[in-house]
This record gives C-alpha cells, structure tokens and sequence, in this order.
C-alpha cells in the first residue's frame, strides 16, 4: 500500500500529471470532443478519477479515457444527456 500512498492522500506526482496532461490534451483535440470550458474541467476531473481507480496503465487509461469522453463530451451528445451532465456535475 505505501507504493500507492500518494493517489489515497490525493497528491499527484509531477511525472503522473505530465501523463495525465497528454491524454487530456490529445483528447480533446480530437475533432468530436465538444470543447468548452465546463467539458474541458469535467474531462479532467474524470480522467483524474479514473486514474485513481486503479487504471494507471497509460495505454489503457488512454483508451478509457478517450471512450469516456466520446460518451460524455461528445458534440453529438443529445441536449437532454448534456443538461443532466451538467447538473450532475454542479452538484458534486
């Protein structure tokens, strides 16, 4: 447990957001990703959750993070699921 004690006490180290950071920023380049600042936060704070899950292969966590946010943050999402996001996320 002492190898993960830094992710039960919330602090991440400089290298995990360096990899944190260029999933995040490869992912919302892509050309769905519906970019504005509330998915741009929303997006990182599930990306940071994942990574706290347990997901810490950068390879998977990529590809999780990437459907994530193809499910979520998708500018074809429909307006009522966006709505419901918004709200869910205001309230946490």
């Amino acid at each position: 447990m002492r190898r993960y004690h830094h992710l039960v006490e919330g602090i991440l180290q400089p290298e995990e957001i360096d990899r944190l950071q260029r999933i995040f920023d490869v992912v919302i380049a892509q050309p769905w990703f519906d970019l504005n600042d509330f998915n741009r936060e929303a997006f990182a704070l599930e990306l940071i959750k994942l990574y706290r899950s347990g997901v810490v292969d950068f390879t998977n966590l990529h590809q999780l993070g990437a459907l994530t946010a193809i499910a979520s943050f998708s500018r074809d999402m429909p307006e009522e699921e966006r709505q419901a996001l918004n709200l869910l996320y205001r309230a946490s």
